[in-house]
C-alpha cells in the first residue's frame, strides 16, 4: 500500500504537465537494488525546445537552450538484480522502466568491483498548457542506457554510460488564427547521451554528483550539443 501511495503521488503531484524537454542527466547507479525500494530527488538538466510561430508557420526551428529542473525517482527492487522504476521529470515524460543488473552484486552486497547493468524505459503523455496559444500535446517515449561502475569501497561508487532515446510531440493548437496550420509535430531520434558521476553513501542514503553530455536534433532544427551538472540525494529501505 505504501508504494502504491508514492507512484499515485509522483503521478499526480509532478507528472500532469510537460513540455518540450528531455533530460540530460541520468544519475542512475549501474547496481541493482537487491530487493526493497529507492526513492531520489534530483537536481538535474534538461535541453529545452520552445516553440516558435514566427511569419504564421508551424514548422520552424525550435529555439534550444538549457534548463535546470526536479526530477523524481522511485524505483522497487522486484528481484535480486532487477528494478523497476518510474521517473518523473518536471515539464518532462514520465518514463516507466526496468533496469537489469548483468555483472556484479547489488546495492545493498556493497562488494567492491565493476558492476554493469542496462535499462529500458518508455513513457506516453497528454497534456495542455498556454504558450502563444493554448496546446494540447501528446508525447511517446522510448530510452535505453548501458551503465559500468566501479566500486572502490562500501561507501564510494564511480559510474559512466552511455544512452539512446526517442521523443515525438504531436500539439493541436486552439484558436490558430492565422497560422498555416492548427497542428505541428517534432520527433528527435536516436538521441545520445554520455555521464558520468560519482556515488557517496550505502543503501539507506546516497548522494550523486554527475556530468553529463547530449547531441540532440529536432525536426526542422538544427543539431545541438548541451552538458550539464546534476546532483542527486536518495534513500532506501
Amino acid at each position: 500500500m505504501k508504494i502504491i501511495l508514492i507512484f499515485t503521488l509522483f503521478i499526480f503531484c509532478f507528472g500532469c504537465a510537460q513540455r518540450i524537454k528531455v533530460p540530460i542527466n541520468r544519475m542512475m547507479s549501474p547496481e541493482a537494488i537487491g530487493h526493497g525500494a529507492e526513492i531520489e530527488y534530483k537536481d538535474t538538466g534538461l535541453s529545452l525546445g520552445v516553440l516558435d510561430f514566427s511569419d504564421n508557420s508551424t514548422t520552424n526551428a525550435l529555439q534550444m537552450s538549457t534548463i535546470r529542473e526536479e526530477e523524481f525517482y522511485f524505483a522497487l527492487g522486484v528481484a535480486e538484480k532487477a528494478d523497476l522504476f518510474i521517473k518523473v521529470p518536471k515539464e518532462s515524460s514520465s518514463m516507466i522502466g526496468l533496469k537489469i543488473q548483468v555483472l556484479g552484486t547489488p546495492a545493498k552486497a556493497a562488494s567492491e568491483g565493476h558492476s554493469l547493468s542496462v535499462s529500458m524505459a518508455m513513457g506516453s503523455e497528454r497534456d495542455s498548457f498556454d504558450e502563444t496559444f493554448t496546446i494540447d500535446l501528446k508525447s511517446d517515449v522510448t530510452d535505453f542506457a548501458l551503465i559500468h561502475g566501479y566500486r572502490t569501497n562500501p561507501i564510494t561508487l564511480f559510474y559512466d554510460g552511455i544512452s539512446l532515446s526517442n521523443y515525438s510531440f504531436e500539439g493541436k493548437i486552439k484558436g490558430a488564427s492565422g497560422l498555416d496550420s492548427n497542428s505541428f509535430e517534432y520527433s528527435a531520434k536516436n538521441i545520445i547521451g554520455a555521464f558520468a558521476g560519482v556515488i557517496f553513501g550505502g543503501h539507506s542514503f546516497k548522494f550523486k554528483l554527475e556530468y553529463a553530455v547530449q547531441k540532440i536534433e529536432w525536426t526542422h532544427t538544427d543539431s545541438k550539443l548541451f552538458q550539464h551538472f546534476g546532483l542527486a540525494l536518495s534513500s532506501g529501505w
